[in-house]
């Protein structure tokens, strides 16, 4: 039997690590939603907004993280990550006070910084390179893989409370980071290797062939490029539905007379159709244009949030049709994103790059959350806010269409028409 290439093991402990993410914070805070409000009798925009400052803070140090990323151990910084994340649900099980809980969520955030988004991403990406849609295709599939697990955490709320839930949990962070972390290894020279698992032995030619292709490019020349910046955007737009969407969705449900059993199965169905739509998203970024591709996710997203927003009754039917067209689209997201970034700027600096990019989407996410918490607490509905979050995402599938070229296909014309101004 061939071996499996070891990326492929990384690939295996960061889902499992975005799994539990996803079921805590991701899907599942929704859970977590009403019984905190009814605790302490806070608003859902101020319950929300907690989810908005781990966004801003994790965006905030994403760049900072990602630089180190670029040059620490990943294995350490896994570490590092697992319990500080395992700290901040600790914390914020012993939550007294508004400010105590927003507290806790600036731990999480910043564990979440260094052990979910960016030191995985940053090591899939040296890892992968020909392959590299796929292995995010399967790293995403834990944020939908979380949601499957939201009917079981609404029922350990349920019985034995949110506290002594969120107590639970940062016991079970710890049993799976650390033993999880030992797997992360830094780069595949080091272990006579070479992306996708190609013999470091290999003819030159077929090294060279691998390389040939990969910018380098300076993180100043970076933040000058269009490309940067309407990426950036467009996931800025397309975060922020899915960050209100997350976060809301079964007070949304049980704004429209669903009971929360049944709105926590909305979550399941919502996930199980993301997650059969991210491996395939994967394959199309490795096949065809990944802006198209990832325009493609942007306007699937656009659609089901307009059809979101017309649902105004109790019905599931709506429900699976929402879930339908806008699960496939969002799934697309979160494969698509590293994949572009190693497709334009390269591997050297992704984990730089990829923290910059983020901070794009830490904006998406501080705004999406509490935004709808708003529009719900003064109006009493959360319809509308589905149609603005519809056009922003339609937006951002437009900005995606006008993506030029990859940076190493423009620098390879440019080292071509160098050459040419020399021979003359």
């Amino acid at each position: 039997m061939k071996n499996i290439f070891y990326g492929w093991y990384i690939v295996a402990a960061a889902l499992l690590l975005t799994t539990f993410s996803s079921m805590m914070f991701v899907y599942g805070f929704t859970a977590f939603m009403d019984p905190i409000a009814t605790t302490f009798a806070w608003s859902i925009a101020q319950v929300s907004f907690a989810s908005s400052i781990r966004g801003l803070e994790g965006g905030t140090l994403d760049p900072i993280v990602g630089a180190i990323a670029d040059r620490w151990s990943a294995k350490k910084l896994m570490i590092v990550g697992t319990i500080i994340v395992s700290a901040g649900i600790f914390f914020l099980s012993r939550t007294t006070s508004l400010w105590m809980f927003y507290g806790g969520f600036l731990i999480v955030g910043l564990g979440s910084s260094i052990g979910i988004h960016i030191v995985p991403a940053t090591v899939i990406a040296r890892w992968f390179k020909k392959n590299i849609g796929k292995a995010n295709g399967v790293l995403s599939m834990g944020f939908a893989l979380g949601g499957l697990y939201v009917p079981m955490l609404t029922r350990l709320i349920d019985a034995y409370g949110w506290q002594n839930t969120l107590m639970y949990m940062s016991i079970a962070m710890l049993l799976l980071g650390i033993p999880l972390s030992f797997i992360f290894r830094d780069r595949p020279e080091d272990y006579g290797m070479l992306p996708d698992g190609v013999p470091q032995e290999t003819k030159k030619s077929a090294v060279a062939e691998i390389y040939a292709d990969e910018p380098d490019i300076s993180i100043r020349d970076v933040l000058k490029m269009r490309i940067f910046w309407f990426m950036g955007i467009a996931a800025m737009f397309q975060v922020m539905a899915m960050q209100a969407v997350n976060i809301h969705i079964m007070t949304y449900m049980g704004s429209l007379g669903m009971d929360r059993n049944m709105a926590s199965m909305a979550v399941v169905t919502l996930s199980v159709c993301t997650l059969v739509a991210r491996v395939p998203f994967g394959f199309l970024a490795d096949i065809y244009p990944k802006k198209f591709v990832l325009a493609l996710s942007l306007i699937l997203t656009s659609a089901g949030l307009v059809i979101f927003g017309l649902n105004t009754g109790s019905s599931f039917l709506p429900v699976i049709l929402f879930a339908a067209v806008y699960g496939v689209g969002t799934a697309g997201s979160m494969p698509l994103r590293g994949a572009v970034v190693r497709e334009y700027f390269g591997a050297k600096r992704f984990g730089t790059i990829y923290g910059l990019m983020a901070i794009f989407s830490t904006i998406g996410v501080s705004i999406g959350a509490p935004l709808a918490g708003w529009v719900f607490d003064t109006r009493g509905t959360y319809n509308p806010i589905w149609f603005v979050f519809a056009v922003l995402s339609f937006i951002g599938t437009l900005m995606v269409l006008t993506l030029q070229k990859s940076a190493g296909e423009i620098r390879r014309k440019k080292e071509r028409k160098n050459a040419g101004v020399t021979r003359s």
